[in-house]
């Protein structure tokens, strides 16, 4: 009877056991779907929300302010609110080393040029389709890793460089890329300097180890440097930055600086985090697609054919980069 009761009670602590490790895996699954929803829930805004820069830009632009204008504007903003968030998390924001400090500056050259080419894109074509160009830098990326450093030449890999040159040309040659009083080969030219310039902006971020800075360190000084460009470029320019007294192009600033490139940040960091870079790339594809919208619902562009084709091939050639990307780190 006594080693009855033994086998009883080993029994009873198995059950228990083998029960309680059920409950505690149900509980893991659950917060592993809830971290999974959050980020496709963050993966999206940080899209969409990067989607209404042309919306705004163009917006303050039609107000009377210039390309140096706007940016200053944007990136002031931006720098400004994340100067205080470093502030009350107690970030630190000194440049510990020289390394450091040319790495940071030859990045904010890099994502400074990209945005005022892009701007400049917003301004002589079709926002939809500047912002689409703009998007294809993941397949620009991969060319440059093929010719410059010897990377393998998968064929999902030239087969994407392929769409994506095919998708350039037919948005080039379709109806719904030409704006009223834009200069359309302008444009086109600064679209994909844009796309080249984001793409050169990754490669060193990873050739340098530049992304083992402190994440808010880093955004916060390329958003102060990039500011600092145009200021400068406006005084040079144009003598002087105009000043902004309307309420609505506030607004727009306030949209620009804020909702389009800080929440856009933030929220695309957090995506990363919790549903990998994969992922967040290919739910990226709202960025081109609400731009595409929201330019035909308030901006009166028009797409035709060629266009949606070349939109949805370039589109088509990203995912298939990235997923790509995705399988061979797995293999």
């Amino acid at each position: 009877f006594k080693n009855q009761n033994t086998d009883n009670q080993q029994l009873t602590k198995n059950v228990l056991k083998t029960s309680g490790m059920s409950h505690i895996l149900t509980k893991y699954e659950r917060k592993k779907r809830r971290i999974t929803h959050n980020g496709l829930f963050y993966a999206c805004i940080s899209s969409a929300s990067f989607g209404f820069s042309p919306l705004f830009s163009i917006a303050l632009l039609a107000a009377g302010l210039s390309n140096f204008d706007v940016l200053s504007y944007r990136w002031a903003t931006a720098a400004i609110v994340l100067m205080i968030y470093a502030g009350v998390k107690k970030k630190t924001l000194k440049i510990g080393s020289f390394d450091e400090g040319w790495k940071i500056i030859l990045l904010s050259a890099l994502r400074a040029l990209t945005s005022v080419t892009l701007l400049i894109g917003y301004a002589n074509i079709a926002s939809g389709v500047a912002t689409t160009i703009n998007f294809m830098y993941p397949v620009i990326v991969v060319l440059c890793m093929m010719l410059l450093h010897g990377e393998e030449k998968s064929w999902i890999n030239l087969g994407a460089i392929a769409l994506s040159i095919l998708g350039v040309y037919l948005l080039a040659s379709g109806d719904g890329l030409k704006i009223d009083g834009g200069n359309t080969t302008l444009g086109l030219i600064c679209s994909i300097i844009s796309a080249v310039s984001y793409a050169a902006y990754y490669i060193f971020m990873k050739r340098l180890k530049a992304d083992k800075i402190e994440v808010v360190k880093f955004t916060t000084w390329i958003m102060i440097l990039s500011a600092v460009y145009f200021i400068a470029g406006s005084l040079i320019a144009d003598g002087r930055i105009t000043l902004v007294r309307e309420g609505s192009s506030w607004l727009y600033i306030l949209g620009l600086g804020l909702w389009s490139t800080m929440v856009s940040n933030f929220t695309g960091v957090k995506a990363v985090r919790r549903i990998g870079p994969t992922l967040t790339s290919i739910m990226g594809a709202l960025q081109p697609l609400t731009a595409v919208v929201l330019g035909v619902l308030f901006l009166d562009e028009h797409l035709g054919v060629r266009t949606i084709i070349g939109i949805a091939i370039i589109m088509v050639a990203v995912m298939m980069v990235v997923t790509h990307q995705k399988t061979r780190k797995h293999v």
